[in-house]
């Protein structure tokens, strides 16, 4: 006599049979093609971009530890649903995806977080954010995202010419970046996904002149600024806290880059999970800084210097 489990397994079989080949028949054959992208930071601020594998280096992809396949082509019924988006500066149409293959794919960044499949339909690239599954039994598993933004494009390299090698933020990013003895430093929505503690996110706030009108000295534009930035601190203790502030502090007596203009103090977030009960090592400190946004660039270029950086320019590119 067949044990529960076996009964649920074959009940599930043949219930993600007949449901796949539903599938199969409502998208009539269709084939999404996917490409394989490779995320790549700019050493000057953190920028992110994701870069098609197509056109980096077989010793860069090995180095990343990327072995994926650079183009792979799934059966499954894609559903597209777009709307129309109107702000006080942007009007665009958003692309809604679904998508139900006949086989469940990978968990998105599971095997690498630096790397991503954009999928392909009638010239739109999409990504997913969500997977969801009624039932594991059925074998049915939905894919939804959105289509990239248009503000976004140029983020999406597939061209080498369209790699940037400018600096992109204009505010004191570039200045915390490079104060990363105590841990690495990430700007804020730009850190890489399920890091591990301890690391620092940077968050600047809100930026404001301190002088009337810009020194220009050979050509360069000297403009005196203040930042109010958030520090983030996750998996510090309070003695790492302190050090990491001491730390802040000398630096700007010592390199006299940036100053510091309020009394920063540490204190204590919550950062919770319901799950275990429990709080995560979470503090924050709260800076006020002066600088000249001129420096942000030289502090940049000596940021860069400290980069492994493989660059090899070949007949024909």
């Amino acid at each position: 006599m067949p044990s529960l489990e076996e009964i649920a397994e074959n009940t599930g079989s043949q219930l993600a049979s007949v449901l796949q080949s539903a599938v199969e028949t409502i998208s009539s054959g269709q084939e999404i093609t996917f490409r394989l992208y490779v995320k790549q930071v700019l050493p000057l601020d953190g920028f992110v971009y994701w870069i098609n594998a197509a056109i980096l280096e077989p010793d860069e992809l090995a180095r990343l530890g990327v072995e994926s396949p650079h183009v792979v082509t799934i059966k499954g019924s894609l559903h597209r649903q777009v709307a129309n988006e109107q702000t006080e500066t942007i009007s665009r149409s958003v692309n809604s995806i679904i998508f139900t293959p006949i086989e469940k794919m990978d968990d998105f960044n599971a095997e690498n977080p630096d790397t991503i499949y954009l999928g392909e339909y009638e010239g739109t690239q999409f990504a997913f954010s969500r997977m969801e599954s009624r039932y594991t039994q059925t074998g049915i598993f939905h894919y939804r995202g959105r289509a990239v933004l248009p503000t976004m494009r140029s983020q999406i390299i597939d061209d080498p010419d369209d790699i940037s090698e400018e600096l992109i933020l204009s505010d004191s990013t570039p200045i915390w970046l490079s104060l990363n003895n105590f841990a690495t430093v990430y700007p804020s929505f730009l850190a890489p996904s399920n890091l591990t503690t301890s690391y620092v996110i940077a968050d600047v706030r809100e930026t404001s002149p301190l002088q009337s009108a810009p020194i220009i000295i050979n050509g360069r534009r000297w403009q005196h600024v203040q930042d109010r930035v958030r520090i983030t601190l996750y998996g510090m203790s309070n003695e790492q806290a302190i050090g990491y502030l001491d730390y802040v502090v000398n630096k700007a007596l010592d390199d006299e880059q940036f100053g510091i203009t309020n009394l920063p103090v540490i204190r204590d977030g919550k950062s919770n999970q319901v799950e275990i009960s429990a709080l995560a090592k979470l503090k924050y400190i709260d800076f006020d800084v002066n600088y000249y946004q001129a420096t942000t660039r030289e502090i940049s270029r000596q940021l860069i210097k400290e980069v492994i950086f493989n660059y090899e320019v070949k007949d024909g590119l």
